[in-house]
């Protein structure tokens, strides 16, 4: 377990560019590379424990070392690093989602009528594109709803691949794509009829 070293968090806590940054991350980074390797193997370390050590830069000169009344260091910085790992998460399902909608709103404008013009393919897409955001922001569907759909409809994978992932039947998976489909088309259609 690593000790707390109240004369290296004032150092670093009384001067953002001191040369004892390099002990504390010396003395921290296989501490937060081992949590995170834990709790969140599937972030990025390396940019979770910068943005780690920029909000700990922020924090020290007002931080005291209180371990009876306030807990350990080691609880405080981890505190943080779980916070940031939570972000990245968000920023990378949000960035996945965005990019899923994209591709459908991509794939769907390709459906257009081929005598169509540029701006009315132009505004097809555009509505495929708002539809796909409220289908997948409709708290009427279930999370386990929407990633079947984001799979099987967005991402092209197989039924049989993400029935066996959500522990449930090809059938069921093929009904739930078609229903959300059916859905997108519609709140696509009212888009695109002004309704």
């Amino acid at each position: 377990m690593t000790t707390t070293s109240t004369t290296l968090l004032k150092a670093i806590g009384a001067d953002a560019d001191s040369p004892r940054w390099t002990e504390f991350v010396a003395r921290y980074q296989p501490v937060m590379e081992s949590f995170l390797e834990q709790q969140f193997p599937s972030v990025d370390a390396d940019d979770v424990m910068q943005e780690t050590l920029i909000v700990i830069a922020r924090k020290l000169p007002d931080y005291h070392y209180a371990p009876d009344t306030k807990g350990h260091f080691r609880n405080y910085l981890l505190g943080i690093l779980k916070n940031k790992a939570r972000e990245e998460i968000k920023r990378r399902s949000k960035a996945i989602r965005a990019e899923d909608a994209a591709k459908e709103s991509e794939a769907m404008s390709r459906s257009c009528s081929p005598g169509e013009d540029a701006e009315t393919r132009e505004w097809r897409f555009a509505a495929y594109e708002v539809a796909l955001q409220q289908l997948l922001a409709d708290p009427r569907h279930s999370e386990r709803t929407r990633q079947i759909f984001i799979r099987t409809a967005l991402k092209g994978e197989s039924p049989v691949s993400v029935a066996e992932l959500f522990g449930t039947t090809r059938n069921n998976v093929d009904q739930t794509k078609n229903r959300m489909t059916a859905e997108l088309k519609e709140l696509a259609r009212r888009l695109v009829d002004g309704q």
